[in-house]
């Protein structure tokens, strides 16, 4: 017997926006959960989706980004950061997690200010304004009045989603990774692979179903009773 309603479908995407628009069916299930010492913050796939489509109207239609142009995010793991990049994988951009060149940065408070013209800051609660008199404006106040309606995407299944001086790996590539996944998922935001800890919040939520929990100065037993599954 079922009891609830059914979890859609959401299987078969050949890139990023496509799961995220199959996942947004999922509505205010959580996606991503981060655990503090004391505290917790829970974001919903329709919120994600939400977000993501503000940004990639900024990033089109305010920055005039798109395809071939790039966007380094340098922030821990968490739902601003997975929104940032949902968002610009819409608009076709490839997120930079390292040093590489970029068009615009969008950098957590509190971290250095990279050398890049355009610059946006973000925090924990994706508030993120500039720190002291640092140039850049706060990313959520540049995005929230776009539409939360996403414009036609403009990525492809084999452009590039995330480059690092490893190389390439392509929208194709960061979904047919986890499609065997399955459960929940839970991981210490502190060190590890930038790029696994982006796919694990910002993509494996939406190809499995499932939430991600991250953990930011907390230990695996402040996690007992979020349903994890497996660690990381």
């Amino acid at each position: 017997m079922q009891i609830g309603p059914l979890r859609p479908d959401i299987s078969g995407a050949a890139d990023v926006p496509a799961a995220l628009t199959a996942a947004s069916r999922l509505g205010h299930r959580p996606a991503i959960t981060v655990l503090f010492p004391g505290a917790r913050q829970e974001q919903s796939y329709s919120s994600l989706a939400q977000w993501a489509a503000k940004g990639a109207h900024f990033l089109d239609l305010e920055l005039d980004l798109g395809p071939a142009d790039r966007v380094r995010i340098d922030a821990p793991a968490g739902w601003p950061a997975a929104a940032v990049a949902l968002g610009a994988w819409w608009a076709g951009l490839t997120v930079v997690v390292d040093d590489g060149e970029a068009d615009v940065a969008v950098v957590h408070q509190g971290r250095p200010r990279p050398d890049v013209t355009e610059v946006l800051w973000i925090g924990d609660g994706f508030d993120g304004a500039p720190v002291d008199d640092t140039p850049g404006e706060a990313w959520v106040r540049a995005v929230q009045a776009f539409p939360d309606q996403a414009p036609p995407s403009r990525a492809s299944p084999d452009l590039a989603a995330v480059t690092t001086a490893a190389g390439v790996r392509t929208h194709r590539a960061l979904v047919a990774d986890l499609g065997d996944e399955e459960g929940v998922l839970g991981f210490a935001a502190d060190g590890g692979d930038p790029v696994r800890t982006l796919v694990d919040t910002a993509v494996r939520p939406l190809v499995t179903g499932r939430p991600t929990v991250v953990l930011r100065g907390v230990g695996r037993a402040d996690a007992a009773g979020e349903q994890v599954t497996t660690w990381r």
